[in-house]
């Protein structure tokens, strides 16, 4: 089947994967990043969520198949703006594109760093969309002392919730659109460069992988799992959060969550 996708962060890591294994199954696939990519867009900020939107529309006709929602990280300053709000933006925005094809799909990235405690004024501010509210509880956590991976992981859990909580609406599932959570674990991309190329870090990560050979995860293993969701083949599953990690959280959880 003739299919276009947009990836986001699609520059390097698990975007980079993502737009090459779709590219070689015969897709196309129109990338967007701060460099590198078809559309160059700052998600953390409107003018580059318009930016993103227009230049998708302009690029693809007004119609693509699927939504690859993966850009992330950043620093603390733009934490929240990045991986809540731009993502959510991204999901928004392009909505309108997937309703004219025959089998639309969407999918975001998030991380087993979701797990981490959140902060609840940041929780509550994005379940309100308030962004500046959300910016301002993250500069009171780093005030605190919260660091960086504190306010990726509120981000991130915030996102869960939001696709959990839209997957069900009309706009989603009563459009046919599935909509799904990745959430790998430890994965040798440059954003975990800072866990990885620590020798006491890294052990202590890889502790909590408990598969054999998982760890770390290669971004082509991701790109395989984010393919199948956003493919035609996945007709029934919406509103899940998978964890793609070797078994990170079913250590973490164990049965617990059922």
């Amino acid at each position: 089947m003739d299919r276009t996708y947009l990836v986001t962060g699609a520059a390097s890591g698990i975007g980079a994967a993502t737009a090459r294994y779709l590219r070689e199954r015969g897709s196309r696939v129109i990338s967007c990043d701060l460099r590198d990519a078809d559309v160059i867009a700052d998600l953390t900020n409107s003018e580059g969520r318009a930016q993103l939107v227009d230049g998708v529309t302009r690029l693809s006709g007004g119609r693509i198949d699927a939504i690859v929602a993966n850009a992330g990280g950043g620093p603390p300053e733009t934490m929240l703006s990045l991986n809540f709000f731009g993502a959510v933006a991204t999901l928004e925005g392009l909505r309108p594109l997937l309703e004219t094809s025959p089998a639309p799909r969407a999918v975001v990235v998030s991380s087993i760093a979701s797990f981490s405690q959140a902060d609840p004024r940041i929780l509550e501010a994005c379940r309100g969309m308030d962004e500046t509210a959300a910016i301002a509880a993250a500069r009171d956590a780093i005030a605190a002392g919260k660091g960086p991976l504190d306010l990726y992981g509120s981000a991130k859990h915030a996102l869960n919730c939001w696709c959990r909580r839209v997957a069900v609406k009309p706009q989603w599932a009563g459009a046919g659109i599935p909509l799904n959570v990745i959430a790998p674990g430890f994965i040798d991309t440059p954003a975990a460069a800072y866990i990885l190329s620590d020798p006491e870090r890294s052990a202590t990560a890889g502790k909590m992988v408990p598969m054999r050979g998982a760890y770390p995860g290669r971004p082509e293993q991701m790109a395989a799992v984010l393919a199948w969701c956003v493919s035609p083949e996945n007709s029934l599953m919406t509103g899940q959060i998978l964890f793609v990690d070797g078994g990170a959280e079913c250590l973490l959880r164990g049965e617990n969550s059922w």
